[in-house]
Order: C-alpha cells, then structure tokens, then sequence
C-alpha cells in the first residue's frame, strides 16, 4: 500500500512510541489512526471513518480538535494509556510537508503538568521505580508535583511492597529482569492495580544523577554508597527526562530515606485500621481515619495529612512539639476560623510552579498563583498580630 508523505511521517514517528496513543496534528486536529483510532472510539466515544475509503484495507481514522484535548486526554491517561503529543513544528504555510515532532509523552505520573483541573488534590502522585540486583531492592519514588523525591534500598520484598502500598503511585517503571517477571508484575498489576511500564537505562545511573544535579558526586545525597538506590533514581528521572523532553532541572532535590524516623505500618495494618480507605465503603473519606481528620482547606495539606497518617512520628520529642502549635491554634478558634477561610483561597503552589518552570501555565495558572501568595502573606500578618507568641516565633526564627 502505497503511504502519502503524511502517513508515511506519522509511521515514522509510531513506530519510536509503540506503547503509547500518537496524537498526529494535523491542522485543527489531532488524529489517531489504525488500532490507535479504535483504542479512541473504545475509550472517547469518538467515531472511526477512514482516510482511505477507496482502498482494500482502509485505515482506521479517529480525530479530536486540538482545542479538545484537556476534554479528552485525561480520559485516555485514566484508562492506563500514555499519549505521545506530535505537535507541527514547521510553518504549516509552507509547500513541503509539515514537519512534526513529539512534544512530550503524557502519562498518570505526569498528567498533573497538563492543566490545573487535572490535578488528584486526594493524595500525591508517585512514578515509582523499582530494580532488583544481588538480593537487594532498589526504590525510588517522585511527585512530580509537589518535587518530593526520594530512594532507598530494600532487602526483602516484603518490605518494598508494604513501601509501595503505602505510596499508591499512579505508575511503576521495572527493570528489564524484574519486568520478565510474573510473580512481581502481578503483584503490582493485579493486587495494587498500577500502571506498569519496562524501562532501561542506556547510561550509568551514577552519571545521570551526577549530570543532573551537576555535582562531582552524590555523598551531598547520601547515595554515594548506594547502588540500587541510584539505580532506581537515574530510572526515574531518565524516564521523566525522556518523556517530557526538558532537562527538568527544576527537580533539585534527592533524599535517601530508611524510614527509621516513622512508625513502622505494614499494608495489613493500614488496612485492618481501615486508616485511609475502608472496604466496606470502598471510600478513602467514608468510614476511615483520613475521612474523620480531614478538615484541610488546601490540596497540599490534604496530600500532606495523608502521608502523615501513613508514616506517624516516633520520636515523642517532634510529636509533642507539633501539639503544642495544635494547642495554640485551639485556644484562640477566633483566629484559627480567620485562617482557615484565608487558606481556602490558596491553590496547589507546587504545581502552577512546575507548570511554569516547563512553560506550560495558562492564565489561571497566573491567576491562581498570585491569589494563593496574598491569601499567604495575610495568613502570616495575622499571626503576627493575633497569634500567641509561640506561633509568631515560627516566622521569626525563620527571619
């Protein structure tokens, strides 16, 4: 079968993202083709026509406006599959084809950098990474919207997956040895209900994450010794790197956890406690402890309080100093009633920030960010005028 320049481009460039929906733009459009265009209809509820009707075996054809996409991206992305946008990069004006290329590959993990209403403000939204050498488990995990990154290592799987539970990623990247295994894809596929996805390495992962940071060497890091660790670290950020297409350099920050410092939960625990999801009403606010405290007026403290939940404190001297500025506020309700509504303008910081640092925010996001630093500033002002003198040394030992 004979392919015009315009299929024959769009071939080219799925055949570099078989696993991923190609949005192919074309004009006003962005068009899927072949399985892809059935894969839409199925998912989008979009019709299927054909570009060729004439021909013995016409292509499958399914479009969006690309005024569409934040309507119909997401839906996709929710249904486990990445979506590879090809944007047109060349004067459509001019005679020859237009040239197109991938902008970025959207995937659960990353969905939060589209658009503003995308965002899961329940709880945080981990990539996951996980290797596997000489009896050792390497994790790494990273919210690309709040920039919370951190590894560690892992001697039994046990352990790991009690880590993994606890952090409910929206996706997992596995190393090839661990992706060929069955007993761990199901684990993660079947029991967690996660998106899986093979990636490699084709570099040292020291080196990706000293070129990264640009330092000489990791002990800043507490890696330097660590191997698995920055195994699955380099994963990640390679991953991000190569579907995003920036440099990312943003993502500033790497911390090695042993979580020593938290109380211990396995998934049976957290679970029989029914701490933040109950079975009976398959609800994570119904009937579970998460749903009783929660009472924030802001996505960040609500992602924020059901980590909290998951890795409680140990050390009695941090527990009692976090009352005591629970104290102060319930002594003065008047005050307390003052912030909350101030908070309540407040939107996710952390993510109108990454959305501008990739050029991607909209006037919202500008909007919304200026309205969140003023709600800020007056929450702070009225400590300072209102607020016992314990609160008001919050901002003063920081001055």
């Amino acid at each position: 079968m004979k392919l015009t320049p315009a299929m024959k481009q769009y071939y080219d460039i799925k055949e570099q993202y078989k696993d991923a929906i190609l949005f192919f733009r074309m004009g006003d459009f962005y068009e899927m083709f072949a399985e892809d265009a059935n894969i839409a209809h199925r998912v989008l509820g979009i019709a299927v026509t054909s570009r060729n009707k004439n021909a013995a075996e016409p292509i499958p054809l399914a479009g969006i406006p690309y005024h569409a996409k934040e309507k119909y991206l997401p839906l996709l992305v929710w249904a486990w599959y990445k979506v590879a946008i090809a944007e047109q990069v060349s004067d459509p004006k001019l005679k020859w084809i237009v040239k197109r290329e991938v902008v970025r590959v959207v995937t659960p993990a990353t969905l939060d950098l589209e658009w503003e209403w995308y965002a899961n403000i329940q709880s945080s939204n981990y990539l996951v990474s996980v290797v596997f050498e000489d009896d050792i488990y390497g994790l790494s995990f990273l919210d690309i919207t709040t920039n919370a990154w951190i590894c560690s290592e892992f001697t039994d799987f046990d352990s790991l997956a009690s880590e993994v539970y606890k952090i409910s990623p929206s996706e997992v990247i596995l190393s090839k040895n661990l992706f060929d295994d069955e007993q761990i894809k199901n684990i993660f596929s079947k029991k967690y209900s996660l998106n899986i996805y093979f990636f490699e390495l084709q570099d040292k992962p020291a080196k990706v994450l000293k070129e990264h940071f640009w330092v000489k060497n990791l002990e800043w890091f507490w890696i330097e010794n660590k191997s698995w660790a920055q195994t699955a670290a380099a994963q990640v950020i390679w991953y991000l790197k190569m579907n995003q297409k920036s440099d990312l350099w943003f993502l500033d920050s790497l911390s090695y956890e042993s979580f020593s410092d938290f109380l211990d939960l396995d998934e049976t625990t957290i679970r029989s406690l029914d701490l933040i999801y109950n079975m009976s009403t398959k609800s994570a606010k119904l009937g579970t402890l998460f749903g009783v405290l929660d009472d924030t007026k802001t996505s960040m403290w609500t992602r924020y309080l059901r980590d909290q939940i998951l890795y409680p404190l140990q050390d009695i001297k941090e527990i009692k100093k976090r009352q005591s500025y629970i104290e102060e506020f319930y002594k003065n309700p008047v005050l307390l009633d003052r912030v909350q509504q101030k908070l309540k303008r407040v939107s996710d910081i952390d993510a109108i920030l990454n959305r501008l640092a990739l050029w991607r925010a909209g006037v919202k996001d500008l909007t919304h960010l200026k309205k969140s630093l003023q709600a800020i500033q007056e929450v702070i002002a009225l400590i300072k005028s209102d607020g016992s003198k314990k609160l008001q040394d919050i901002f003063s030992a920081k001055n």
